[in-house]
């Protein structure tokens, strides 16, 4: 191209003018092109860690680097910490990388690249690639001496304790001798041909045996396979749901967690909360007692948020966690039972744990500062909560590291993106490892500090939000813009987030600030943080949509700003965020001048049928009438405002279909819809290329429909929405 940036911008400047047709939006794009802008590749250059995990008895971390959509993994030892890529993936394909694992030793590390198969058989493939992909387990050497090897499809692996063997989750477990090692005699890719879904697997200390979860659909066993004898028992065997079973150090015992089964008729509704018992078996026998009976309340949530809900520590104590409190806590028990002494306490959430080896204990969450997250370590006896890193940034899974020395952690704040870092165990400045360095592009001085803000809903429910301010060159009235996120049992923070999708995010509200939009990040009701409570709020979603009063609240706030326009105000998110991008848009187009939906939900009564991750709320015949009152198709007679409907159409979390019927329905009324549909490609965006175009056409928009913002630079057409009115 042979125009310059700067001349670029001002003919971008120009044709927003002419699109707005408006004095105050020419002016305003002009003072914006005359500031110095980034954009929102830059914001996007540096690598983002995605996972981390730790060797059992090695001073070793391991983590997937994602560089702009190529997904490697990596490796660094202590002292020195050095990172160490170790695989050579060199395309944006949207092949994930998870489920990493380290030998004992440090010595091999497995992982499982590729998503998963929808109901047809058919492997996540967001480009397209006409030879299909496959979702297989991998293991590679730690230090580098070579090249990963295939070991066998499936989703998640397992290392033996000897070191000699992995097992393999696929449709059921399987045994794999490892590169160069010759497979014990029990070793077989057939290991297990038991009825159900097979998950879950756990070795004895002796590696003699392998618990694991057999799922029936409507209940759940654990069993133990002998694997000398090639024979199952089961433990404890009841009409209910087991799972997470857990190892005493000895080999001699297990322990594992109970819930009810599932009646005829039920649904998995993540607004209950259920009590949990914890049981203990002789794993010679199966024979079994329960230990715990917690409160009605107290299960739920805390045994489904992606933290190891049971385990078994060195020092001979159950820690689980618990809602008892009303918040996300973890608790110590005898295995012979007793009263559960806390192990993280206060009015906050323990999210990620881990056990050091002389029965310490660390946590990530956010019990010094709320609306951030911070890293805690408690002492065996659970007497002492000790805050390691700072109040006001993003400090999150921490793992001891074998010998005691080291914390491995995650690490953001504001204007830092997410990094791999490591601290002395009793606390101190997190090291930044991985990125050390930011790119030379990355706009780290020009990004702003978000503001915490509470907002108070008419019915008196109190939100919690963070606020992007335009830089001060921007002046007169401005267009605002709230950010709603998924879940919606999340957690939007004023700094980089730790889950990818939140940090793309993040990075979007911060491009949007920078051109000159005011962003309200809200966290409404029935999302995490907050305490149980707030999470299961009543009457939400389906029930309801008790929540869409917060997103009023947060529009009145941007409204009674004296620097906001309050007829250019807009709207976005997706997910459960697109959900009540539409509602606000069908409710109230009198308020919100346009919005973007990104695979949202839009008839509840569809989400009800199952198939996808949006039916979880449990609803019964009787209830579908409510779930359409609370959905925003039955408001469509209001809906006036230009919308934009983005959606993948390999959508496992959304369906696809959620989309085609709004966009149908809104064409017929003439709404003024735009539409960008990202063939093959996943809930989440799992490509760079595809994040790029989503936060592309979502500025172009905006700056359309609001007639605010600097202008974008010269892109193809290929990232421009479809128009349909």
């Amino acid at each position: 191209m042979s125009e310059s940036r700067a001349e670029g911008r001002r003919r971008g400047a120009a044709r927003v003018c002419a699109v707005a047709a408006a004095i105050w939006a020419c002016g305003f794009a002009a003072t914006a092109a005359a500031q110095p802008a980034f954009e929102i590749e830059d914001l996007l250059s540096a690598p983002q860690p995605e996972q981390l995990t730790a060797a059992a008895t090695a001073p070793l971390i391991a983590w997937v680097g994602n560089e702009r959509g190529v997904r490697n993994v990596w490796t660094a030892r202590a002292p020195e910490f050095a990172p160490r890529k170790l695989s050579g993936y060199d395309a944006d394909d949207g092949q994930t990388i998870g489920a990493l694992q380290l030998s004992r030793d440090g010595r091999w590390l497995a992982y499982v690249r590729g998503g998963s198969a929808d109901a047809a058989g058919s492997n996540s493939n967001p480009t397209g690639d006409p030879d299909g992909q496959e979702q297989a387990v991998w293991v590679v050497a730690s230090d580098g001496s070579g090249k990963p090897q295939r070991i066998a499809a499936g989703r998640s692996a397992l290392f033996a304790p000897n070191g000699d063997a992995l097992i393999v989750q696929g449709r059921s477990l399987g045994c794999y001798a490892l590169p160069g090692a010759t497979a014990p005699g029990w070793c077989k890719e057939a290991l297990l041909k038991t009825r159900g879904a097979n998950s879950a697997a756990e070795f004895a200390p002796d590696g003699k045996s392998l618990a694991f979860v057999s799922n029936r659909g409507d209940h759940s066993f654990v069993g133990v396979l002998d694997l000398e004898k090639r024979e199952v028992r089961w433990i404890g065997a009841d009409f209910n749901n087991d799972a997470a079973p857990a190892f005493s150090p000895d080999g001699r015992r297990i322990a594992f967690l109970r819930t009810a089964a599932n009646k005829p008729g039920d649904g998995f509704d993540l607004t209950k909360a259920n009590p949990f018992e914890i049981w203990v078996a002789d794993a010679d026998t199966g024979l079994a007692k329960r230990v715990h009976r917690s409160s009605e309340t107290a299960g739920g949530y805390a045994q489904f948020n992606g933290a190891d809900p049971l385990m078994w520590s060195r020092d001979n104590r159950l820690i689980f966690a618990s809602e008892q409190s009303g918040w996300l806590h973890w608790y110590a028990i005898p295995p012979e039972g007793g009263a559960p002494t806390p192990l993280s306490r206060g009015e906050c959430e323990a999210e990620t744990v881990a056990l050091a080896d002389d029965g310490a204990f660390v946590f990530g969450g956010n019990c010094a500062q709320i609306d951030y997250r911070q890293v805690f370590s408690v002492d065996a006896q659970g007497k002492a909560q000790t805050l390691l890193t700072a109040k006001q940034e993003i400090a999150t899974d921490p793992l001891p590291l074998a010998g005691g020395q080291w914390i491995a952690l995650r690490h953001a704040d504001a204007r830092r993106p997410t990094a791999i870092a490591v601290m002395p165990s009793a606390g101190g400045a997190p090291k930044r490892i991985f990125p050390a360095q930011l790119p030379a592009r990355f706009p780290l001085d020009r990004l702003v500090e978000p503001k915490t803000i509470t907002l108070t809903a008419s019915d008196g429910i109190v939100s919690h939000a963070t606020v992007f301010e335009p830089p001060a060159s921007f002046k007169g009235k401005r267009a605002a813009l709230i950010y709603a996120h998924g879940g919606p049992i999340r957690q939007m923070l004023p700094g980089w987030h730790y889950s990818s999708y939140y940090y793309n995010d993040y990075a979007s509200n911060q491009w949007l600030a920078s051109r000159g939009y005011v962003v309200l990040a809200l966290n409404y009701r029935d999302g995490t943080g907050y305490g149980q409570t707030f999470r299961l709020a009543d009457k939400q979603g389906p029930r309801g949509a008790s929540e869409y009063q917060d997103v009023l609240a947060a529009q009145a706030w941007l409204a009674a700003r004296a620097d906001v326009d309050a007829r250019r105000i807009g709207i976005y998110g997706g997910s459960y965020g697109g959900f009540l991008t539409s509602t606000a848009l069908a409710r109230n187009s009198d308020l919100f001048a346009a919005g973007v939906d990104r695979h949202g939900v839009h008839d509840w009564r569809e989400s009800a049928k199952g198939g996808d991750n949006s039916g979880l709320w449990g609803l019964k015949p009787d209830e579908l009438e409510l779930a359409y009152q609370s959905s925003p198709m039955s408001r469509l007679a209001g809906w006036r405002s230009p919308v934009l409907v983005i959606h993948g159409d390999d959508d496992r979390a959304v369906k696809f279909s959620q989309g085609i019927d709004l966009v149908e329905r809104l064409r017929e009324r003439k709404v003024p819809v735009e539409t960008l549909v990202l063939p093959d490609e996943d809930h989440f965006f799992l490509r760079y290329a595809s994040w790029l175009r989503v936060h592309r056409a979502a500025a172009d928009f905006f700056a359309r429909r609001l007639g605010t913002g600097a202008a974008q630079a010269e892109r193809s057409d290929a990232a421009k929405p479809k128009s349909g009115g």
